[in-house]
């Protein structure tokens, strides 16, 4: 019997694996896709959550290194740079690979190309179903994704109003014109999307092209896609679309014998949809949290609470404050957009939001007291 067993081996599931390997505990790691695998993210890992990843990145992963943002408003923008980085870019199947092998290298058991089928708790273990065979643990990490078999037994599904929907595709693009306009930034394009935004985030010789909705009514979106393209003047490249929870919904994240950390908990930030650092973060706390379970031999729902209540304290506060954010936002798009590109202490705070230093509590507190006088003069400037 292992004493965890972790489902999904994203950033979420291979960090907890890494970490409870090295408490000693018996680990395996299970997911369902061969690695390498090609996971679609626009591949942006802020420095919060490389702050919090434990481990250095090779350089040899590393795409990109950011230092601000071009923020468009439809035909108009404004930029924001940093002298330090404030973020790197990667292609997910290989960083993805690399924290797998690191939870590897720690004494995890790693299974891919393993898809589970179901799973069963009692009162003695917790049983993980496979077409290669049944495994035993004390306890469950679930990190296989928003619509993956551990939630089903912790939570109810999302509502509508809980998901995001995006599409993306990785572009060919030559060395001039990285060099000339994306080497160090990443774009956000707000006007073009209801509801959301367009993206393209800079890799070594490609750029990554997407585009992401909040809420229920996707209206055609591969021709709001076409139609982003077409604006950079690029041709159609066929996107992968994939679902997205909004985070700062109340949400259980724990039951007798499991626990489920990154997007199978829902913690992905709801303006931007970022959730890496907090995978990685819920991933820690997951594994400490599974660590003094097997001290105390207690895997009751009693005991697991503490994990969420540590997510709570640690960044819970932070994917409330963005989901409040962004419905202020996408209430009044015209306005807060326009703010974004006149103001540029506005746009140099919102940059701060990938360092550990900033947060959309902090972005918040900050902007409220001066946003009667910020909505005022776009007030005052669409009638002149």
């Amino acid at each position: 019997m292992y004493d965890v067993i972790v489902v999904g081996a994203g950033p979420a599931g291979s960090t907890a694996a890494r970490y409870t390997a090295m408490s000693g505990l018996r680990t395996m790691l299970i997911e369902k896709e061969r690695f390498p695998r090609i996971k679609p993210c626009a591949g942006g890992v802020s420095r919060y959550a490389l702050e919090n990843l434990g481990i250095e990145l090779p350089p040899s992963l590393i795409e990109k290194r950011i230092k601000g943002a071009r923020v468009w408003y439809k035909n108009s923008y404004m930029e924001s740079m940093n002298d330090e980085e404030v973020a790197v870019t990667v292609q997910r199947d290989r960083f993805d690979k690399f924290l797998a092998d690191q939870a590897s290298r720690a004494g995890a058991n790693f299974l891919d190309n393993t898809p589970v089928k179901g799973i069963d708790i009692d009162s003695d273990c917790a049983t993980v179903h496979t077409e290669q065979g049944s495994y035993c643990a004390k306890m469950i990490i679930g990190a296989d994704g928003m619509n993956g078999v551990c939630a089903r037994n912790v939570r109810s599904p999302y509502g509508k109003e809980e998901v995001a929907f995006s599409m993306e595709a990785e572009i060919p693009v030559n060395d001039d014109f990285l060099d000339d306009n994306l080497s160090s930034m990443v774009q956000f394009h707000f006007g073009d999307v209801p509801r959301g935004y367009g993206w393209v985030f800079p890799k070594k010789d490609r750029i990554c092209v997407g585009i992401g909705e909040i809420g229920p009514d996707w209206n055609r979106p591969v021709d709001s896609y076409r139609r982003f393209l077409n604006k950079l003047g690029m041709d159609y490249v066929k996107p992968r679309g994939y679902m997205l929870p909004v985070g700062g919904h109340t949400r259980n994240t724990y039951n007798d014998r499991i626990l489920l950390t990154g997007d199978s908990a829902g913690l992905v930030d709801a303006f931007l949809g970022e959730g890496i650092a907090y995978a990685i973060m819920s991933g820690k706390l997951a594994a400490e949290t599974a660590a003094c379970a097997h001290k105390s031999n207690n895997y009751s729902s009693y005991s697991l609470s503490t994990y969420h209540r540590r997510c709570q304290r640690e960044f819970g506060s932070d994917l409330k404050y963005s989901l409040l954010l962004s419905r202020i936002f996408y209430k009044n798009p015209d306005i807060f957009a326009s703010m974004l590109i006149r103001h540029p202490s506005l746009l140099d705070r919102f940059v701060l939001l990938a360092t550990p230093d900033f947060n959309y509590g902090s972005y918040l507190k900050w902007l409220i007291p001066r946003l009667p006088f910020y909505v005022a003069k776009e007030l005052i400037s669409s009638k002149v």
